[in-house]
């Protein structure tokens, strides 16, 4: 059975689930454009490769990513609300960066191919995440630390270094990011996306727990302006809003928090 066919299989088990409901419907919305965004994205990479066209980190490239929204990735137009910070990086003067949950490699590598001097720690909880960094990393010549679950007693370890935490983990940050357990926190830079939890949301609670240390911005998913590729510039306005979709179902901010007793942070 071609992916189509199981796409629609899938659709008509959804609609046959019950009575024509907005709940139900939406359900159904949502299951097309994941459907249709990783049709995007295999597209992208037969055209091209998997490799990033545009933005910071063009011309990384990439494992095929695990999750169906990888179009943005590929174009250079993903979380490109942080594209600010990234390009400032290779000038802030980091000595170290922990990426903590971080996936496939995509911010690591692509830190690491910036600013080849700053030394990139990588921890993910998952091990087949793990070895897709790796994989990345080797695919583009890099060299990384990548490593399991952060255990926060290491912070310490980097407490005399220029450090920068950039930090996303699903709502575990709050349990995470607290300078009063973790001093060394008081004087690195910490850039984390804030997610919803069964009991809020960490935008309410992590920043504040900074307030008195850091000077903080909060930066909010907004649009896109990538630069497509003709045969996408082509392909409808439906297609070019889904080739920059990146699946969110709930608001994720993040907070730069930058160190005020460090100067010249990013």
């Amino acid at each position: 059975m071609s992916i189509h066919e199981r796409a629609r299989a899938h659709a008509l088990r959804l609609l046959n689930n019950g009575p024509g409901t907005e709940t139900l419907l939406n359900e159904v919305f949502e299951f097309l454009a994941h459907y249709r965004c990783h049709l995007l994205g295999n597209t992208i990479v037969s055209k091209g490769g998997p490799v990033v066209s545009g933005g910071p980190f063009a011309g990384m490239k990439l494992v095929q990513p695990a999750t169906g929204f990888f179009a943005p990735m590929l174009l250079g137009c993903y979380e490109e609300e942080l594209h600010g910070i990234v390009r400032a990086i290779p000038d802030a003067g980091y000595e170290h960066v922990i990426n903590i949950g971080c996936g496939d490699g995509y911010y690591a590598v692509g830190i690491k191919r910036l600013a080849p001097s700053v030394e990139i720690w990588a921890h993910d909880i998952d091990p087949q995440q793990q070895e897709r960094c790796r994989a990345m990393a080797a695919l583009n010549g890099v060299d990384i630390h990548v490593g399991g679950a952060f255990e926060p007693e290491r912070f310490a370890t980097h407490a005399d270094r220029r450090t920068l935490i950039w930090c996303d983990i699903e709502g575990a940050e709050e349990e995470l990011l607290d300078p009063v357990r973790w001093p060394a926190l008081v004087d690195m830079d910490v850039l984390v996306e804030l997610h919803p939890t069964d009991h809020g949301h960490t935008r309410a609670t992590v920043p504040a727990r900074f307030a008195s240390t850091h000077e903080i911005e909060i930066f909010q998913s907004g649009g896109h302006a990538p630069e497509f590729p003709e045969w996408l510039r082509e392909a409808g306005q439906l297609n070019l809003l889904l080739a920059q979709f990146e699946g969110r179902g709930a608001p994720t901010p993040w907070a730069m928090m930058r160190a005020r007793s460090k100067a010249g942070a990013v």
